[in-house]
């Protein structure tokens, strides 16, 4: 199964699983199961790819389809679609042809669904799997089979910007959740709801139902669920214009992910702290980021610093304190690290900081950015400044 190629079970009726071998793969599902959960996605896929491998040789359909739909939902995380397809085949076939328990059925069914959302060419199939998932649910008479196909509906709804209907699912499903001791489910809910009212804009509402899913996660971690719900936050923060809190949990969730176990969450996390970046930048008139030395004004677009670290360093000293005046003293011994001589340095500074207004103002130079005073030099306090997406306060008010 490491190469995801593995055998259809055997249906020899006369096959026989030993008492050791089902034993033997018992351990090996537990071990994947702990595995699952602690987020070690690779080690999971290597007992469960095992467990697959042994019960097709030995003919245990029903311990191969359970082993094959945690398969399917760590493949569906790293977004390893051609594998996902070879195992599909295999799944759908026994599903459709052999006789196994409904609530399994469903189960698979179900995971089948939520590979085909992730997909958004196939959420038609994704739909249809999931409504296969309710039917097998149905005939199992087991209300638990019957809630995880129900949110993937809802998936489906909300892939498709149908927010309204999917927000019925979720009520209907709630009201199931109400009565069954599914807190896993239950978080996913809560951060399904999250992102919908998300998309909507009801950004305080969205807050809410991430928090809630958060509170269920504490008694209930699931590492998986938990980077979503960081990431969840980060985007309504965004939204909610709070820079600083968007980026501290997206960052959180980006110190927490292990990036070959979770390429999907990673590209979120990353999609995510980018548009942190671009809302900072469109909310600043000037947006300087430390790490690359770029500046983005509002009004002269990209400035790069190439080569010029006079340049970038006198910037900085302006940036870091808007409203600040800094006397010849100051700047001399700030930008180019020597004490103040009026012969050496006057011309220097006066230069550099023609210089400066040229790259900020353009050749329609208004002397609004760097200012004048009896003492010195200091940045427009009405000028928005942001350093590495964090918005920089006014030091005082300059004279």
């Amino acid at each position: 199964m490491a190469s995801m190629t593995t055998p259809t079970p055997q249906t020899n009726p006369r096959a026989k699983t030993s008492h050791s071998s089902r034993n033997a793969a018992d351990r090996r599902f537990q071990q994947g199961l702990f595995a699952y959960y602690r987020g070690e996605y690779s080690t999971a896929l290597r007992e469960f790819s095992k467990v697959a491998d042994a019960t097709a040789l030995s003919g245990d359909q029903a311990r191969y389809v359970e082993a094959c739909t945690f398969l399917l939902r760590i493949l569906a995380e790293r977004e390893e679609f051609a594998k996902i397809a070879t195992i599909e085949i295999q799944v759908l076939d026994i599903v459709q042809t052999k006789a196994l328990p409904a609530k399994l059925k469903s189960r698979a069914m179900y995971i089948l669904g939520i590979c085909s959302c992730y997909q958004e060419q196939r959420h038609e199939q994704a739909m249809n799997l999931f409504r296969e998932a309710i039917d097998y649910a149905v005939a199992s008479d087991d209300k638990e089979a019957l809630a995880s196909p129900l949110y993937g509906a809802a998936t489906v709804l909300y892939a498709r910007g149908r927010y309204d209907e999917a927000l019925k699912e979720l009520a209907r499903l709630e009201i199931l959740l109400s009565c069954l001791a599914m807190p896993e489910l239950s978080a996913t809910t809560h951060l399904l709801r999250s992102m919908i009212r998300r998309n909507q804009g009801r950004l305080d509402e969205a807050l809410e139902a991430a928090w809630a899913a958060y509170e269920t996660l504490k008694h209930h971690p699931h590492i998986v669920l938990y980077l979503h719900t960081l990431v969840a936050l980060g985007t309504i923060y965004t939204g909610k214009g709070d820079i600083s809190c968007a980026k501290l949990y997206l960052e959180l969730a980006e110190r927490s992910l292990k990036h070959e176990e979770f390429p999907r969450i990673a590209r979120l996390i990353d999609d995510a702290l980018s548009g942190v970046k671009k809302s900072a930048s469109a909310e600043a008139d000037l947006a300087f980021d430390s790490r690359t030395g770029l500046l983005v004004s509002l009004t002269q677009g990209e400035i790069r610093f190439e080569g010029q670290f006079i340049l970038r360093d006198l910037l900085r000293v302006f940036l870091e304190h808007p409203g600040k005046v800094f006397s010849k003293e100051d700047l001399v011994r700030l930008v180019w690290r020597e004490d103040y001589r009026a012969d050496v340095h006057d011309n220097k500074i006066y230069v550099t900081i023609k210089r400066l207004r040229k790259l900020l103002e353009g050749d329609n130079q208004n002397g609004d950015i760097i200012l004048r005073a009896k003492t010195g030099y200091f940045l427009n306090p009405k000028v928005r400044v942001m350093i590495d997406d964090e918005p920089i306060k006014i030091f005082e008010e300059a004279p």
